[in-house]
């Protein structure tokens, strides 16, 4: 997500916070009211977590909204891909000797977008422990003019692969993460006129980054 949120953005983000602001306060006044093990009280306590929880949310989806796309260019998306795990030190994942293909995009967000899927693949297949398949990247054609940036994991799987299942804010069941990281690469996706696509392979999960094979400026 971008260090900066724009300025139309900004004052969107100012305006959410205000009533949210003011709830809280309310909240605050309330637990002065509702004594400790008041019938109240829970309730009271669980409004202040969502409220809390609500902030940090609409924090997170204008950072999300934010990320624009810069200027276009030919892209080697081999070279995106090793971009991408060599910022993160991911040399266990391996990069199919293929022919990969170009695209004309924004490099920085394209290898963005791969960090994040490396990243959830990585994290996927040590859940399996020792001994399991490094995660794998290759290239594919999609249909329909698109071509594919592939990452394979062999970690637990999918509970479904219905994008609106599985691309959703703050969508992470593990303790610390806050599960944006497929919600970043869709968006860097379709401002490229792509998208996500999942599949289960039998073992762990593959995830897609489609891009026209043809993309324009």
């Amino acid at each position: 997500m971008p260090a900066r949120v724009p300025e139309d953005l900004d004052r969107i983000l100012h305006d959410l916070r205000g009533p949210l602001n003011a709830a809280t306060m309310h909240v605050e006044l309330l637990k002065r009211v509702v004594g400790v093990g008041s019938p109240g009280a829970d309730s009271v306590k669980a409004l202040q977590y969502e409220l809390e929880r609500l902030g940090e949310m609409i924090t997170t989806a204008i950072g999300i909204v934010a990320v624009e796309r810069g200027d276009l260019t030919s892209v080697d998306l081999r070279a995106v891909v090793e971009q991408a795990l060599r910022r993160h030190e991911l040399a266990g994942v391996e990069i199919e000797d293929a022919a990969w293909p170009r695209v004309v995009g924004d490099p920085r967000l394209l290898a963005q977008a791969v960090e994040q899927l490396a990243l959830n693949a990585v994290e996927a297949t040590a859940a399996h422990g020792p001994g399991t398949a490094v995660p794998r990247v290759r290239p594919a054609r999609a249909g329909q003019g698109h071509v594919a940036i592939v990452v394979r994991d062999f970690g637990p799987g999918l509970r479904s692969t219905n994008p609106k299942v599985l691309i959703r804010l703050f969508g992470s069941t593990k303790p610390g993460h806050r599960g944006v990281g497929l919600l970043v690469a869709e968006r860097i996706a379709r401002l490229h006129g792509g998208g996500l696509r999942f599949a289960s392979p039998g073992v762990g999960a593959e995830v897609s980054l489609l891009l026209p094979a043809t993309a324009q400026p």
